[in-house]
């Protein structure tokens, strides 16, 4: 019997549809979109897509048949610790104050934070297509997820046309071969 010949890294094909992962701030989204059908790929934005009655988790699953992800993180939320939390206002609260308290005499440093639900598609994305094929772009000065290191992270200020070329570069190092230079 004749052995079937492995697929080489030439003659596997990746799916030119990439799903971008957003916040409340769509203005980088857009300007990813755009920038990703310019180099001839197909991107896939969850809230674009019909949903057919599905739960947006279905709907996730439906979707995410890419050979890609970016993840956009963007500062939409704030948070601390739970900790840090309770030592700035659980004397307040066990003494069952209800004025707000004096913004000088409490000090807590809330962080800039991504929405849950792209942390959570970040960490989907990372199970299902492996680390080397997702990448993060986070904006300003925001809280990165703690656990998920090991990844492509780029910083960019207001614009992701900022960070063209290394995308660019890293979908050429994940194997895209047949793009269109970025102009």
């Amino acid at each position: 019997p004749q052995r079937k010949k492995e697929p080489t890294e030439e003659t596997v094909t990746i799916s030119k549809n990439v799903f971008i992962v957003h916040g409340r701030d769509h203005k980088p989204m857009k300007e990813l979109k755009a920038m990703l059908q310019g180099f001839g790929l197909n991107p896939i934005v969850l809230h674009e897509q019909p949903s057919g009655s599905r739960t947006i988790v279905e709907k996730l699953e439906k979707y995410s048949g890419v050979g890609y992800a970016f993840i956009i993180l963007t500062p939409d939320d704030v948070g601390c610790s739970l900790d840090e939390f309770k030592t700035v206002f659980e004397p307040h609260i066990a003494l069952g104050e209800s004025e707000v308290i004096d913004k000088n005499k409490v000090k807590i440093m809330l962080k800039n934070r991504a929405r849950q639900n792209v942390v959570l598609e970040f960490g989907y994305f990372m199970g299902l297509l492996g680390r080397d094929r997702v990448c993060c772009l986070y904006k300003g000065d925001i809280e990165l997820p703690s656990d998920m290191r090991g990844i492509v992270y780029i910083p960019f200020r207001e614009s992701v046309n900022e960070v063209k070329e290394e995308i660019f570069k890293e979908l050429k190092a994940a194997g895209y071969k047949n793009l269109y230079p970025p102009s």
